[in-house]
């Protein structure tokens, strides 16, 4: 299993707005419908600096790039950009799941 891993940085006022666009467009779930996503979440940085992290699990490197060549993919992309107001996004970068332990 891969897990890609994006980072955003945005001012911390500007924090819920990017959230609020993620919720309104839905874009974590149109990443499962449209794809083999596995699971995917947006989280915040707990210090409020203004970084936001989304992650996913996926089966593999190519149900990923399935997503990366999806035509939806890209279509909020200036909002988003407009919205971190100059803030650089991150790369991608995908980790290759080693291992993993849940409760039941």
């Amino acid at each position: 299993m891969i897990r890609s891993l994006l980072t955003l940085r945005t001012s911390p006022e500007q924090i819920d707005a990017v959230l609020d666009l993620y919720r309104a467009e839905q874009i974590l779930q149109e990443s499962l419908d449209l794809t083999r996503a596995i699971a995917s979440e947006i989280s915040i940085a707990a210090d409020g600096s203004g970084e936001i992290v989304v992650t996913a699990l996926w089966p593999d490197a190519d149900a990923y790039q399935e997503w990366l060549d999806h035509p939806r993919r890209g279509r909020v992309a200036p909002e988003l950009v407009a919205l971190l107001d100059g803030a650089e996004v991150g790369s991608g970068r995908l980790y290759r799941i080693d291992h993993a332990v849940a409760k039941p």
